[in-house]
């Protein structure tokens, strides 16, 4: 009688019970896949519940959605956030089989949870729920006895609130794999003896969006001079951009000031040089204008090269410093702030061009061009255009190697002369799967197994942008083609063309093309390319 007033109170609900626990579950699926030195296979890399690609071939990285929304402030957010909070409060409380089962349910519905976890949690707090005897199971179960992403980020999310070290295995396992890895770390922080040192071998396994993540966490941490060099010698360092670390990195670990003294090791230069780099490149995070020991910190960084610039790296890192301050010697501009002067510019412009006369580095960046490791091959291409060498007989022989390379098709375009012309066609023609590329227009975006392919097709319809009437055949592929991309490229070459250096068949191909383009922004395009408008 009591528990019935007490379920009649809180309005209890029956749910239907349904099978959500699985032996077959992501845990398990991680746990089988790791390497000999803790990091997880590369075949782990897509878990099993990956969606296959649709049409439109979108595919985001492992943990690129949760970084890239926050909150969700929506009224189906609340409501959602309500009913779990309310089924939650029926699980800590009576272990109720059906609450559990629609718990499941819910949030396994949705594409993601990143934008209700915050406030769910908060609520869960705020509830003071017992966290035996059935919280803690039943959270444990979702992260380590199921087979889907939400449920698994859900468990872990709610065990960090449940102070059982326990399960500290089990979170560090599933904190490997990036779609994780920030649920992981939350989840250590609140449960570890020593937080710090927990997320530092996380973070040494992890390299992708999770790893992002993870250092921008640890470097507000209590760091010891061990923390302090890892994250200069390899804390930045991410399979996405060394651009989202390396500022945080320089800062937190330092670098400045180990940078200042009298000799370094080869390693510390080069990790300097990287996170240079990184820094003058800037992108998507903090650049060389925010960090305020820049000046110090390329100085010194030139003073060490004149013993420890030897390969074709340290030539290319040189001349990105020598771009930079060329730039910035007659309007410093904001870097002012961070010390720099026309005397630092100009004394540093004379020490890197002592350094780079001192070798010859023509051989070094022929050697390169001929590697077949990517990293040198690409230093080797750069250094080439700084001296001003000829190189396109690599790069054609590169894609003679390998015609369905794209990246070898997007060098051989980008470097070619009007001479080449004839040749880059009849290849083209001759070696990329022309009938599987225009099979007819869909709104795909040509990711996934076709990548390749689509985007040789890409880089060869550029090229054709600057040769009106040549490689019609690939021309008319391209407006065939299922990849919007390949279309768009196609419309925009034919713009370039100008309507009186168009076939009849172009001319028939394009008007077809308007009626049947299923894309709405390309259909438009097409409309104003009929039309001898300007493209948008």
């Amino acid at each position: 009688m009591i528990e019935w007033i007490k379920n009649l109170l809180e309005n209890k609900k029956e749910f239907k019970v349904t099978k959500w626990q699985t032996d077959d579950s992501i845990l398990r699926f991680l746990s089988e896949n790791i390497e000999g030195d803790g990091t997880l296979k590369t075949s782990a890399n897509d878990l099993p519940d990956e969606k296959k690609t649709d049409e439109s071939g979108i595919r985001f990285a492992p943990g690129l959605m949760d970084s890239m929304f926050g909150v969700d402030d929506s009224s189906e957010s609340k409501i959602k956030i309500k009913e779990l909070s309310s089924l939650i409060k029926s699980i800590a409380k009576n272990g109720d089989a059906g609450s559990k089962s629609e718990f499941y349910k819910k949030i396994t519905e949705s594409d993601g949870v990143i934008g209700i976890i915050d406030e769910f949690l908060q609520k869960v707090v705020n509830l003071s729920l017992p966290i035996e005897p059935y919280l803690f199971s039943f959270a444990k179960n979702l992260a380590t006895k199921t087979s889907h992403r939400n449920s698994v980020k859900m468990g872990i999310a709610i065990l960090g609130l449940c102070q059982n070290k326990t399960v500290m295995n089990e979170i560090k396992v599933l904190g490997l794999h990036d779609e994780f890895t920030v649920f992981s770390t939350v989840a250590i922080s609140n449960l570890s003896d020593n937080p710090v040192q927990d997320l530092w071998k996380l973070a040494s396994k992890v390299d992708g969006w999770g790893k992002i993540q993870l250092v921008d966490r640890i470097a507000n941490m209590e760091l010891s001079e061990e923390l302090k060099d890892w994250l200069i010698l390899d804390g930045y360092k991410n399979s996405i951009m060394n651009e989202y670390l390396a500022c945080t990195c320089a800062v937190n670990g330092e670098l400045h000031k180990k940078i200042q003294n009298e000799n370094i090791d080869n390693k510390l230069f080069k990790s300097t040089g990287e996170i240079i780099e990184a820094l003058i490149s800037g992108g998507p995070a903090e650049d060389i204008s925010d960090y305020e020991f820049a000046h110090e910190t390329v100085e010194n960084f030139i003073r060490h090269g004149k013993i420890h610039v030897k390969d074709i790296t340290d030539f290319n890192t040189l001349n990105s410093i020598k771009d930079f301050l060329i730039e910035i010697q007659d309007d410093i501009g904001e870097h002012k702030e961070n010390g720099w002067t026309q005397d630092i510019v100009s004394n540093c412009l004379i020490d890197i061009n002592e350094i780079l006369k001192s070798k010859d580095w023509k051989e070094q960046a022929e050697i390169a061009l001929k590697s077949d490791d990517n990293i040198l091959y690409w230093n080797g291409k750069q250094a080439a255009q700084k001296l001003g060498l000829e190189f396109w007989d690599v790069l054609w022989s590169k894609l003679l190697k390998n015609p369905l390379d794209s990246s070898a098709w997007h060098d051989v375009t980008a470097y070619a002369k009007e001479q080449n012309v004839n040749d880059i066609i009849d290849f083209a023609k001759n070696n990329l799967p022309l009938e599987e590329l225009g099979t007819g227009p869909k709104d795909w975006m040509g990711l996934g197994e076709d990548y390749q392919k689509h985007s040789s097709l890409d880089s060869v319809i550029t090229f054709l942008e600057n040769y009106p009437t040549k490689g019609e055949e690939l021309i008319l592929v391209g407006l065939d083609s299922p990849v919007t991309r390949n279309r768009n490229m196609t419309i925009r070459a034919l713009s370039k063309w100008k309507p009186e250096n168009w076939s009849d068949e172009i001319t028939k191909k394009v008007n077809h093309l308007k009626d049947i383009e299923p894309n709405d922004d390309t259909k438009k395009n097409i409309g104003r390319l009929l039309k001898g408008l300007e493209l948008e």
